[in-house]
C-alpha cells in the first residue's frame, strides 16, 4: 500500500474548508494500491478496506484514509502493534503528533491540536477536545515555546522498536523540522494530548551536550561558513536499528549512537 499525505491547499486557516471536504484530496491522507487498476482512471488501485471504498459518488473519494489535516509531514508505523502516526504542522500556534486510524477526522480546520481554531492568531482554550468523533493529538507543543524558533513546524516521525539505541527503545521519535529538535515519548502508553510527556534528545558531540542545530552550526564554522539558523531535519532509518539525521545545511548525514 502507498500512503500519501496532502496539505489543505491554503491559504491560512483553510478558508475553503478543503480538509473537511471528503470530495477533495486536500488535507487528507490517501491510501492506494500502486499496482491496482480499479481507480477511476485505471492507473492505480483502491483497497477494498479503505474507509470510503464502498460509498461511491463524487462527494466522497474512495482513496481517502483520513481527513482533517493541515500539512502532514511524516508517517510512521509501530511494528509492535500496527499503530500509525502522523506529524501535522499547525497554522501558527500548535504542532501535533497524532495516532491515525481508518476514517479518522483529525479536526482541522475546526480544531488546531486540542483547541478550537479561531484565526491565525488565536485558538479557544475553553472546552478542549470536546467534539465527539474527532481524533485529537497524542502530543502537541506550542510554536512559541521558548526553546524553539518562532517558525517551528512538526517534522518526521519514527517508532523505535530496536535495542541498538537502548535509551530510545519503545519510544516515538519526532522532530521540530526547522529547529532540529528531536522529541520522544512512550509508544506503549500514549498520552492524551499536551506536552507533559514529551522529552528531548540532546546529542553528545565534541565532549559536550548539544542540540543538532548547535552541532550543524559548528560544522559550518569549520567549513568557513556562517552558523546555521535552522536545520530542516529529516529522519532516515536503516537495518539493525540504525537512525540517521539528515539536514540541508552542512552536507553531513549523522547516525544516532547509544
Amino acid at each position: 500500500m502507498l500512503y500519501v499525505g496532502l496539505a489543505d491547499g491554503g491559504s491560512g486557516g483553510d478558508p475553503m474548508d478543503l480538509a473537511q471536504d471528503l470530495g477533495k484530496v486536500f488535507g487528507k491522507i490517501l491510501r492506494i494500491q500502486p499496482l491496482g487498476t480499479n481507480s477511476r482512471n485505471g492507473r492505480y488501485g483502491i483497497p477494498a478496506d479503505n474507509p470510503y471504498a464502498s460509498v461511491g459518488g463524487d462527494d466522497t473519494l474512495a482513496e481517502i484514509f483520513a481527513s482533517g489535516l493541515r500539512n502532514p509531514q511524516g508517517l510512521a508505523w509501530d511494528r509492535a502493534n500496527g499503530n500509525m502516526f502522523v506529524t501535522d504542522i499547525g497554522q501558527n500556534i500548535i504542532e501535533e503528533l497524532s495516532l491515525v486510524t481508518a476514517g479518522a477526522d483529525l479536526g482541522w480546520n475546526s480544531w488546531e491540536g486540542s483547541y478550537r481554531f479561531i484565526s491565525r492568531r488565536a485558538v479557544d482554550l475553553n472546552d478542549p477536545r470536546s467534539e465527539p468523533g474527532v481524533t485529537y493529538p497524542v502530543a502537541e507543543y506550542g510554536q512559541l515555546d521558548p526553546i524553539l524558533q518562532r517558525q517551528s513546524a512538526a517534522g518526521g516521525v519514527v517508532v523505535y522498536r530496536d535495542d541498538a539505541i537502548p535509551q530510545l527503545e519503545g519510544r516515538v521519535l519526532f522532530a521540530d523540522f526547522p529547529q532540529g529538535e528531536i522529541f520522544h515519548l512512550t509508544a506503549d502508553d500514549l498520552p492524551e494530548g499536551g506536552q507533559d510527556e514529551i522529552r528531548r534528545v540532546l546529542l553528545r558531540a565534541g565532549g559536550s551536550t548539544r542540540t543538532l542545530l548547535q552541532v550543524v552550526s559548528e560544522k559550518r564554522r569549520e567549513q568557513g561558513r556562517e552558523p546555521a539558523v535552522r536545520v530542516d531535519l529529516r529522519f532516515g532509518t536503516g537495518p539493525d536499528g540504525r537512525v540517521f539525521l539528515m539536514n540541508k545545511h552542512d552536507g553531513v548525514i549523522r547516525e544516532v549512537a547509544p
